[in-house]
């Protein structure tokens, strides 16, 4: 039973494909959850009630309300943080723009903290996984998964930018000339390093004349074939399917690259569903930012295991999936923090 004393918080977990929605103690404590498929192509409207609903389901089971400190809501961006609002979001067709923070915010009754999915992420392990193992205050979190979201956190703070956009290393351009995304630019880092990404790149190496048969197979015969399914082929030994790998790894540590010599990070955190094929694509992935980064040449590590004083640490996420969610439900507090940091001292 959760002390009366104890306070709780709600966090939010929006995604192109699921919706979780969980409720945590002070300590951050998992007490109750429920997940559902996200209605993205009903509109923002209808996955603001089902969030709603959620909500009021968890709460109902705790006659604690004066206690709730908020809502932290995970989204993917673009955000505008000043006005609460979507930017364009190439995974949500229709949603740009919408006011997510009110409108969650009037269908609850609740305050409502939001903020991007990378950066929530980038919270908890910040607060709860590598980041507080490594003891530092500023790192990069990079998450590879249907996109590419990137959360930073700055001395202590995240990083926001200017209104909330701040970080958006998926939406970076690595090759002008590259394929077209969503966004409206072109050969964006997302493009070849996300899952849809690594599609892509595995249908690209079937069509070279010197591919793999298995890997040929896999692509022209089986329907909707899955990140996974490469990685099984290139863990079984396929060179055809490591070598998509070995290329997504080196187009991640070009972007790597640019982010080391621009902010010189002591910690650089790498999540997402693709991170469990990191033994994959990190060989090349490390070459790529030693090969393209002064700055990690200059103070590069002796090893990639245990992090060192004034060198970049690069390493999986720590929290897995539900880092995001958890990230979400840290946001009422610490945004409380801040606010009090930020007051003048009488």
């Amino acid at each position: 039973m959760t002390s009366v004393q104890s306070k709780l918080s709600i966090g939010i977990d929006l995604g192109g494909t699921s919706l979780r929605v969980g409720v945590f103690d002070s300590e951050m404590k998992e007490l109750d959850s429920c997940s559902l498929s996200t209605r993205v192509m009903d509109g923002p409207d209808a996955v603001v009630a089902d969030m709603a609903e959620c909500v009021r389901s968890l709460l109902n089971n705790f006659a604690t309300s004066e206690r709730l400190t908020g809502i932290g809501i995970g989204s993917p961006g673009p955000l505008n943080l000043e006005l609460g609002t979507l930017g364009i979001l190439p995974n949500f067709p229709g949603w740009d723009g919408y006011p997510l923070r009110d409108c969650l915010s009037r269908a609850t009754g609740i305050p409502v903290y939001l903020e991007s999915d990378a950066n929530a992420a980038a919270v908890a392990e910040w607060k709860l996984g590598a980041g507080r193992r490594a003891q530092v205050d500023s790192l990069a979190m990079i998450t590879l998964g249907t996109g590419v979201g990137s959360g930073l956190i700055l001395d202590g703070c995240i990083w926001h930018g200017m209104v909330g956009m701040g970080g958006e290393v998926g939406h970076a351009s690595i090759d002008r000339d590259g394929p077209p995304c969503p966004c409206g630019s072109r050969g964006c880092l997302e493009l070849y390093t996300s899952a849809k990404g690594l599609l892509r790149l595995a249908r690209a190496q079937s069509s070279n004349s010197e591919s793999s048969q298995k890997l040929k197979e896999l692509v022209e015969h089986k329907e909707g074939f899955t990140p996974l399914d490469v990685a099984e082929l290139a863990n079984s030994g396929d060179i055809s399917a490591m070598c998509c790998f070995s290329k997504l790894g080196d187009y991640l540590g070009f972007g790597i690259a640019g982010l080391i010599s621009t902010l010189d990070l002591p910690l650089i955190i790498i999540g997402g569903g693709l991170a469990g094929a990191w033994n994959l694509f990190s060989p090349s992935m490390f070459e790529a930012i030693r090969k393209y980064s002064i700055v990690y040449r200059l103070g590069e590590p002796t090893q990639r295991e245990v992090i060192e004083a004034n060198k970049t640490f690069i390493r999986p996420a720590e929290l897995g999936s539900p880092a995001g969610l958890l990230g979400a439900a840290l946001l009422p507090s610490l945004s409380m923090e801040l606010a009090q940091e930020a007051m003048p001292i009488a």
